[in-house]
């Protein structure tokens, strides 16, 4: 478990594969750190990993701001049983209170894409390219 992306473990985000839009934990990273920003959430660089269709959900990010401080980032994503192109990252707080993070592949849109923060979102409520 990686304590965050700006104090990141490197070794943990290397052992992740090689970084960038088509690794869903280097996106849920920037996600994290975009979120956490100390001016408030940088919302250019939400848009560039956030899909479109769930922006107007997000609001102006402070529910994820206030959620992803001091949680760890774990270092793999875990696909969903019956969907390839979903998967589930674990941002872990030290009370226990995780928080899953639904990441999506979207390649019109460049690759990964974070589609809700919270509970697990089944596949076919996620969009998909297809």
């Amino acid at each position: 478990m990686m304590t965050g992306p700006p104090d990141a473990d490197v070794t943990a985000l290397v052992a992740a594969g090689e970084p960038g839009p088509h690794n869903p934990v280097t996106v849920a990273a920037v996600f994290w750190t975009a979120v956490t920003e100390p001016d408030g959430p940088d919302l250019e660089i939400l848009g560039l990993v956030v899909t479109p269709e769930s922006w107007r959900w997000w609001g102006d990010f402070g529910r994820a701001a206030a959620l992803l401080p001091g949680c760890g980032m774990a270092a793999e994503a875990v696909p969903a049983a019956d969907d390839p192109d979903v998967v589930y990252l674990t941002f872990r707080s030290g009370t226990g209170d995780d928080v899953m993070a639904t990441l999506v592949r979207r390649p019109r849109l460049g690759g990964w894409r974070v589609h809700a923060l919270g509970e697990q979102v089944r596949p076919d409520h996620v969009p998909h390219d297809r």
